[in-house]
């Protein structure tokens, strides 16, 4: 739909809805409301155009979306289970994907194209302990955890919010990967912290980190802090560009730390709105060069 579309019904509507509320408002104020819609959409597309639509999308809209996470990861593991066969990691994440184009929601998974990339780094490095940061409703500890091949190897994914840590343990129950993958439920600071007393593990291989951007640096100077990342551990976190976590790739960009490759995606078919916000996005991959002088 145009702007010019959209105005017009805006027009057309205007007068049923004042008789239904029982007022009336001359065709001035009519204008003056509709010039503030105009408003309102050219700020959003200057945010966009601008590339600065991330800090805009988070101060307004994060309260909303933490809201709705729980819903949505409940809607998406029960579409998932409506349409497909339980045991079958491939076709759930189909039915994922599926979910994802037939709803309006804000789906925060990696996704398919984005999560190609894991599926190649998980086959590259061959994990054995790989460290989630942020489950949501399981997508990504099932796309990971299908693909570990040595008989020890397991995902671990820390996730704050109890309702989503409850539908990921489902859905992974579902895909007959429970051996192979298991959630903690609380922040990641408590996870990392306590992580080797609830695994019986000392060092993690593999580290995919995807919850709360504001807490990407910290968490991961966490990681470092706690010695549990060795020489050679890969970090990946998504959502680079959108909505950006630039504290972040500064860091592991210049650290002599890491050596970090920043893998840019342009993403698939979705709403419009979606595509609108996020279409380009980036995941950073970096590659831990053990503890050094900064």
């Amino acid at each position: 739909m145009t702007i010019n579309e959209l105005l017009d019904k805006f027009f057309s509507t205007s007068a049923a809805f004042q008789t239904s509320i029982g007022i009336s408002l001359d065709s001035g104020t009519v204008l003056v409301v509709a010039g503030l819609l105009n408003l309102v959409l050219a700020l959003v597309l200057y945010l966009v155009l601008s590339g600065k639509v991330g800090k805009f999308f988070i101060a307004i809209a994060v309260p909303f979306v933490q809201a709705s996470v729980p819903r949505v990861a409940r809607n998406a593991v029960r579409y998932i289970k409506e349409h497909c066969e339980a045991g079958n990691p491939d076709l759930a994440l189909k039915a994922a994907e599926a979910f994802v184009t037939s709803t309006s929601s804000m789906v925060m998974h990696v996704g398919d194209k984005k999560g190609e990339l894991l599926d190649q780094l998980i086959a590259r490095e061959n994990p054995e302990t790989v460290l989630e940061l942020g489950a949501y409703f399981g997508y990504s500890a099932v796309r990971m955890s299908r693909l570990l091949k040595k008989r020890e190897g397991k995902v671990y994914s820390l996730e704050l919010n109890p309702a989503c840590a409850d539908v990921s343990r489902e859905l992974i129950q579902f895909c007959h990967l429970e051996k192979r993958a298991e959630v903690f439920t609380g922040a990641a600071a408590e996870g990392i912290e306590q992580f080797r007393d609830r695994t019986g593990r000392d060092a993690v291989d593999f580290v995919f980190i995807d919850h709360w951007k504001d807490a990407y640096l910290s968490d991961l100077k966490r990681l470092e802090a706690s010695g549990l990342m060795h020489k050679g551990t890969v970090v990946v976190a998504d959502n680079m560009l959108r909505p950006g976590v630039p504290d972040y790739l500064e860091y592991v960009s210049k650290s002599p730390r890491y050596i970090t490759t920043l893998h840019p995606f342009v993403l698939g078919k979705t709403s419009w709105l979606k595509r609108w916000l996020f279409n380009k996005d980036a995941m950073a991959v970096s590659i831990y060069q053990g503890a050094k002088d900064e």
